[in-house]
């Protein structure tokens, strides 16, 4: 067979048409002289000859349908070309408009004027929700934007730099279209003015040497991996309850200089505190230890609740220092449960009492319940 492609060309249709004229003929003219001109044999000569002139017709009919099934062919290749063409213009104007939106909101944040910089804040918004591959960029950008120096005495700058902060926050948040999931932040040596970051959900977290100015309330955010707070200062009340950090999570050498809470907080890996100074209140009721946990050195120098608290892993209070009043010091550990673990130091006075119950449901025997060495039961 030949190309399918290839259309008849005129001299092959006239050779064709010659040769099956030639046929005709050839093939008519013995039988008249056989038969002679008798009523068969013209009908018979009449019809070879029609049927030459048929398939001539035919091979006319074919160039044409081959004529126009490329044409065809030529204008869906046109078609499909100017599609393609058309395509890549409109990606790349729209490549060009990011990067102009984009270049003009990181322009305006080095202005000296608050409103052009909150201008500079919303348009980078707008860019990262509108157009997902954007968004980590701009998180990163919002992240350096916070981690540049800053004095809180500046208003309008801790105008913006709260704007900044709810940005992220609220897609940060899951359960909407604004949510951007598989977040890592970064900020290190970062000034956070009143963080409101509760109910957030992060992939990782870098809070290293950042300073909570106000109040911080991280209650309830999931840190699905990394969450280092080491060497971090808070200067208001800190708020972790409910939260998770499901792949370990680091506060040492961190200060708190006001009431801190991590009730009901869970701690899925590793837990370290490795001096850490509580200035004020710790309260880590109804926390649960899955992983092992360093309060090794840690200075707690008011009052100090593990109450309902379960420890699963490794508890190390070595050197820990406490400085709590002494009425209290029986309560630190009211209800607390824990596994055997020979590693295990408990702060002074407190030790481990084997019992039959369990924290929760179906949890298994082994428990054992923290009492003051100088009582001869658990506290209640």
């Amino acid at each position: 067979m030949g190309d399918p492609g290839k259309v008849l060309s005129n001299r092959m249709i006239a050779w064709s048409a010659a040769g099956l004229v030639v046929v005709a003929v050839g093939v008519g003219w013995p039988l008249l002289a056989v038969y002679g001109l008798g009523l068969e044999a013209i009908r018979t000569v009449g019809t070879i000859v029609l049927g030459a002139g048929g398939a001539v017709g035919l091979l006319l009919a074919a160039r044409r349908q081959q004529t126009a099934e490329q044409d065809l062919a030529e204008k869906r290749r046109d078609l499909a070309h100017k599609e393609h063409v058309q395509r890549h213009t409109e990606v790349d104007a729209a490549e060009r408009r990011i990067t102009e939106l984009y270049a003009k909101a990181v322009e305006q944040l080095g202005s000296d004027k608050a409103p052009v910089r909150l201008g500079g804040l919303y348009a980078l918004e707008r860019l990262a929700q509108g157009t997902r591959s954007q968004r980590h960029t701009v998180i990163d950008v919002l992240c350096a934007y916070l981690r540049m120096p800053f004095e809180p005495a500046q208003t309008q700058e801790k105008h913006v730099r709260i704007t900044a902060q709810r940005i992220l926050a609220q897609h940060l948040r899951p359960g909407s279209d604004a949510f951007w999931p598989d977040t890592d932040l970064d900020l290190r040596g970062a000034t956070l003015i009143e963080f409101r970051f509760e109910r957030c959900r992060v992939r990782s977290a870098l809070f290293t040497d950042a300073k909570f100015e106000g109040d911080a309330d991280l209650g309830g955010t999931a840190f699905l991996e990394r969450a280092d707070f080491d060497g971090t200062t808070f200067t208001g009340s800190a708020r972790f309850s409910a939260a998770s950090f499901v792949n370990g999570a680091r506060f040492r050498t961190a200060r708190f200089q006001s009431n801190v809470r991590f009730r009901g907080t869970t701690f899925h890996g590793d837990a370290r505190f490795t001096g850490t100074r509580f200035v004020a209140n710790a309260w880590f009721g109804e926390a649960a230890f899955h992983g092992d946990v360093w309060f090794t050195q840690t200075h707690f120098e008011q009052d100090i609740r593990f109450d309902g608290a379960v420890f699963l892993g490794t508890a190390r209070f070595h050197d820990a220092t406490f400085t709590w009043p002494a009425g209290r010091r029986p309560k630190m550990f009211k209800r607390a449960w824990a596994r055997p673990a020979s590693h295990t130091h408990w702060p002074p006075d407190w030790a481990p009492l084997a019992t039959a119950d369990e924290p929760w449901p179906d949890s298994g025997g082994g428990w054992q319940r923290l009492r003051p060495v100088n009582e001869d039961e658990p506290p209640g």
